[in-house]
């Protein structure tokens, strides 16, 4: 099944109905949180939400998701 989308506000870009909250990611090992962020990536997720004080977590999530990158 496909993740649900929505619009996001006027620019267009349709994003997916749920998101993920990063700020306790920098407390997880990455062994454990770059699996769980690729299935929800591979899911449809578009969403993250970090913010430079949560620490490590824009760091930890730039590294899973790297090969993603073109």
């Amino acid at each position: 099944m496909p993740m649900h989308t929505r619009p996001l506000g006027p620019t267009g870009m349709q994003v997916s109905a749920l998101g993920y909250g990063a700020a306790g990611i920098a407390d997880v090992v990455a062994q454990t949180m770059t699996p769980f962020l690729n299935t929800a990536l591979d899911a449809g997720l578009t969403i993250i939400d970090t913010a430079e004080c949560y620490t490590r977590s824009e760091e930890m999530i730039g590294a899973a998701a790297a090969h993603r990158r073109d």
